[in-house]
């Protein structure tokens, strides 16, 4: 299979409508949001606050495609009377050529106190009370390096307690957060859900090679509004856009134990009210917002 791969250079403010408009004419909805990062000793980075975000998606290059750029460039070129959009580039990719294009940028990443990513090419001697998650992000578009990856895999060090047994991972993605959350809590047991069934196979490939598949269960869907789980979970992890968490409020509310905890991320800043309020609607108590760059976690609880 042939990819078209769609980008453009977006300032900040423009990051979460260029998202939502992508994930309408991408394969499954899958978005990458890259900020420009400045290498670091020991092979850590900071993210660049001044330079502009890439947005990318991906369609199928078949008869539609030209069809399908034309109209996401009108619509850019519409937003773009908002706020600083760049020229919408397409770059004709093998499916091969698609899934190692981005290794050479990919490195082994620390985040948190004890949370190492490493990719799964890459050899590495662990630190006494590291925490290593072997991943091969795929197409399923999470590589950890995005602020609210990092976010989540921060707060799981904090909120991933021994007393929370039964946790969700909403939205998995490449299995990333269901992983570190198993590293943390050892004796949990963990649901990763998506979507996208290439997430859903990915996952599972990430989780076999990190040798949790009795612990982790990944399958294809969601939450949805209205409907009660069969399953009620003491934490939940939902790396998801801000209108995604706005619809899904209630249900994750329903979702979780008395006294359980979300944590919800994937929340530009200038969303984060409308997220805030949705929760709280949703009769949760937020706990804490933590902030990195533009993008927010907002930490919520159910009541006990």
């Amino acid at each position: 299979m042939e990819w078209l791969e769609l980008a453009v250079d977006v300032d900040r403010e423009a990051v979460e409508a260029t998202s939502e408009l992508f994930a309408q004419y991408g394969y499954n909805q899958g978005v990458v949001i890259e900020e420009t990062i400045i290498p670091q000793p020991d092979e850590d980075y900071i993210v660049d606050p001044d330079a502009p975000v890439q947005v990318r998606t991906y369609i199928v290059a078949d008869e539609t495609a030209e069809d399908t750029r034309q109209r996401l460039a009108e619509a850019l070129w519409h937003l773009g009377h908002l706020r600083q959009v760049g020229e919408l580039r397409a770059t004709r990719l093998k499916e091969e050529d698609w899934a190692n294009a981005w290794k050479a940028h990919y490195h082994v990443t620390r985040v948190g106190r004890r949370m190492v990513i490493k990719p799964s090419w890459i050899d590495y001697t662990p630190e006494p009370g590291d925490q290593v998650i072997e991943l091969d992000p795929g197409m399923a578009f999470g590589t950890g390096t995005h602020p609210t990856t990092r976010l989540c895999l921060r707060a799981i060090e904090d909120y991933a307690t021994p007393d929370r047994r039964r946790v969700l991972d909403l939205g998995t993605g490449s299995g990333i957060l269901a992983i570190g959350v198993a590293r943390q809590l050892p004796a949990a047991q963990i649901w990763a859900l998506d979507n996208d069934p290439v997430a859903v196979e990915v996952s599972a490939a990430n989780v076999a090679a990190n040798g949790l598949q009795g612990r982790i269960t990944v399958a294809a869907g969601s939450l949805r509004p209205g409907i009660a789980p069969d399953i009620h979970f003491e934490l939940i992890v939902a790396n998801i856009l801000a209108r995604v968490i706005i619809d899904l409020a209630g249900a994750l509310a329903g979702a979780l134990v008395p006294g359980g905890v979300a944590i919800t991320s994937g929340i530009i800043d200038e969303r984060g009210a409308e997220v805030d309020a949705a929760l709280r609607k949703a009769g949760l108590t937020i706990l804490e917002t933590r902030q990195e760059g533009d993008w927010l976690a907002i930490i919520a609880q159910r009541p006990a």
